[in-house]
């Protein structure tokens, strides 16, 4: 595996990871606008076919990190980006002959349990989605799982926390990855002899909420084990309960 796309790679996560490829991989990066990614973007939306067949011609595997990360959004917010731009690329990457991709979910897929207190929460058990950004990412989740059906196209779905260099104790119990993870577990999965799978991707003092046996088992997984901080306080929730979403998400 030599060449790699990466979507949304002007994007926080994004910046995170990218220490991590650049020496491993030929880069191809896109995103809807040039950002910080530098030089040589493809820039565009998903949902734009031409771009899109463009951005994965001769690439072995993709890093999808593009979409609306914002949990509060209004589902219009969300649907375009987060659905019908994974659904896009999917196809693009099966009429293409791309041979992995490696997508972005979110512990937000599983937040009624983590709402619930319901810890360790096993990734094998049926998505929860706390809000209409998680049930975007169930979605993306379920979609993968008809492209293993129907296809030879590996699919690897990471449930992410906070992506970021450092959390407060209680972030870091609650769901959290640092930039040092984030790049092993998304090597791991371009890696891993592995045709279909989700799992947790969070940082080891998560551990106690988020099952991530299978990610260190399945991909490789050695997560940094220092440093971890003390929890204290009230526990926090990554999903706590709100109103009803704005609108139904059927």
């Amino acid at each position: 595996m030599t060449r790699l796309l990466v979507t949304g790679a002007a994007g926080r996560v994004a910046g995170q990871l990218m220490p991590g490829l650049r020496d491993r991989f030929d880069l191809r990066l896109m995103d809807r606008v040039p950002g910080n990614a530098g030089s040589g973007v493809l820039v565009g939306e998903l949902t734009d076919r031409r771009l899109l067949d463009e951005a994965v011609a001769g690439v072995d595997a993709v890093v999808h990190l593009a979409g609306n990360p914002d949990p509060e959004a209004a589902w219009q917010e969300l649907r375009e980006p987060n659905v019908e731009g994974f659904a896009a690329l999917l196809a693009a990457c099966h009429r293409r002959g791309v041979r992995r991709v490696v997508f972005a979910s979110s512990v937000h897929a599983m937040g009624a349990y983590e709402g619930r207190r319901r810890w360790p929460i096993d990734p094998a058990w049926p998505p929860a989605p706390c809000c209409s950004y998680g049930a975007t990412k169930a979605f993306d989740e379920a979609l993968a799982r008809v492209y293993d059906y129907q296809t030879d196209l590996a699919l690897i779905g990471l449930r992410m926390g906070l992506c970021a260099p450092r959390a407060s104790a209680a972030e870091a119990a609650a769901g959290w990855l640092r930039p040092a993870d984030l790049q092993r577990i998304v090597v791991g999965a371009l890696e891993a002899d592995t045709k279909f799978g989700v799992y947790h991707a969070v940082s080891w003092p998560s551990r106690r909420r988020w099952d991530i046996d299978a990610t260190i088992r399945d991909l490789g997984y050695q997560p940094d084990r220092d440093g971890e901080p003390e929890p204290a306080g009230a526990p926090l929730s990554t999903c706590s309960r709100g109103g009803a979403p704005d609108q139904p998400v059927a």
